[in-house]
Protein backbone atom coordinates (compact mmCIF):
# COMPACT_ATOMS: atom_id res chain seq x y z
CA UNK A 1 0.00 0.00 0.00
CA UNK A 2 1.59 3.57 -1.26
CA UNK A 3 2.47 5.80 2.18
CA UNK A 4 -0.24 8.39 2.92
CA UNK A 5 0.89 12.02 2.58
CA UNK A 6 0.36 14.47 5.64
CA UNK A 7 -2.07 16.74 4.20
CA UNK A 8 -2.94 19.89 6.52
CA UNK A 9 -6.18 20.22 4.47
CA UNK A 10 -7.57 16.69 6.27
CA UNK A 11 -6.53 18.41 9.47
CA UNK A 12 -9.20 21.59 8.90
CA UNK A 13 -12.62 20.51 10.19
CA UNK A 14 -14.50 23.63 10.45
CA UNK A 15 -14.41 26.02 7.60
CA UNK A 16 -16.38 29.65 8.10
CA UNK A 17 -18.64 30.78 4.54
CA UNK A 18 -15.05 32.42 3.27
CA UNK A 19 -13.12 29.38 3.75
CA UNK A 20 -10.57 30.69 6.77
CA UNK A 21 -9.57 28.07 9.08
CA UNK A 22 -11.37 27.59 12.53
CA UNK A 23 -9.46 25.93 15.45
CA UNK A 24 -10.77 23.17 16.75
CA UNK A 25 -10.29 24.40 20.51
CA UNK A 26 -11.56 28.21 20.74
CA UNK A 27 -12.99 28.17 17.26
CA UNK A 28 -10.24 31.41 16.73
CA UNK A 29 -9.32 32.04 12.74
CA UNK A 30 -5.54 32.54 13.58
CA UNK A 31 -4.07 28.88 12.48
CA UNK A 32 -0.97 28.57 10.62
CA UNK A 33 0.85 25.88 9.07
CA UNK A 34 4.54 24.57 9.96
CA UNK A 35 6.64 22.02 9.01
CA UNK A 36 7.56 19.76 12.09
CA UNK A 37 9.95 17.55 13.66
CA UNK A 38 8.88 15.21 16.05
CA UNK A 39 10.35 12.44 18.48
CA UNK A 40 7.50 10.44 19.28
CA UNK A 41 8.98 8.18 22.79
CA UNK A 42 6.90 5.24 24.55
CA UNK A 43 6.06 5.81 28.16
CA UNK A 44 7.76 4.97 31.40
CA UNK A 45 10.75 2.79 31.85
CA UNK A 46 9.45 -0.10 29.25
CA UNK A 47 9.57 2.56 26.72
CA UNK A 48 13.44 2.88 27.02
CA UNK A 49 13.55 -0.73 25.09
CA UNK A 50 11.23 0.35 22.37
CA UNK A 51 12.42 2.69 19.67
CA UNK A 52 12.14 6.38 19.34
CA UNK A 53 10.18 7.24 16.32
CA UNK A 54 10.67 10.23 14.25
CA UNK A 55 8.37 11.82 12.32
CA UNK A 56 8.49 15.62 9.77
CA UNK A 57 4.75 16.34 9.77
CA UNK A 58 3.03 19.37 8.25
CA UNK A 59 1.79 21.51 11.49
CA UNK A 60 -1.34 23.35 11.85
CA UNK A 61 -1.00 25.37 15.14
CA UNK A 62 -3.33 28.13 16.40
CA UNK A 63 -1.51 31.48 17.28
CA UNK A 64 -4.33 32.41 19.71
CA UNK A 65 -4.47 29.21 21.97
CA UNK A 66 -1.52 26.98 21.08
CA UNK A 67 -3.85 23.69 19.78
CA UNK A 68 -1.54 22.02 16.92
CA UNK A 69 -3.01 18.94 15.34
CA UNK A 70 -0.81 16.79 12.93
CA UNK A 71 -1.15 13.51 10.90
CA UNK A 72 1.25 11.07 11.54
CA UNK A 73 2.54 8.58 7.82
CA UNK A 74 0.54 4.89 8.51
CA UNK A 75 4.96 3.28 8.81
CA UNK A 76 5.56 5.02 11.62
CA UNK A 77 2.07 4.31 12.96
CA UNK A 78 2.46 0.97 12.95
CA UNK A 79 5.61 1.13 14.56
CA UNK A 80 3.67 2.95 17.36
CA UNK A 81 1.00 0.02 17.20
CA UNK A 82 3.63 -2.63 17.31
CA UNK A 83 6.82 -0.92 19.49
CA UNK A 84 9.05 -2.39 17.07
CA UNK A 85 10.57 -0.88 13.66
CA UNK A 86 9.09 -1.12 10.28
CA UNK A 87 10.90 -1.38 7.03
CA UNK A 88 10.97 2.79 5.74
CA UNK A 89 10.23 4.22 9.39
CA UNK A 90 12.81 6.87 11.15
CA UNK A 91 13.24 5.20 14.50
CA UNK A 92 16.01 5.54 16.81
CA UNK A 93 17.00 2.17 18.81
CA UNK A 94 19.22 3.51 21.23
CA UNK A 95 22.97 2.71 22.03
CA UNK A 96 25.90 4.02 19.97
Amino acid sequence: MPEKKSNPADLRSMESNQGTIKCKRCLSQSQKEFSGELAIHFKGLAGLNKPIVWAFPKLLVCSQCGFAEFTLPERELRVLRNGTPVEGAMVWLGGM
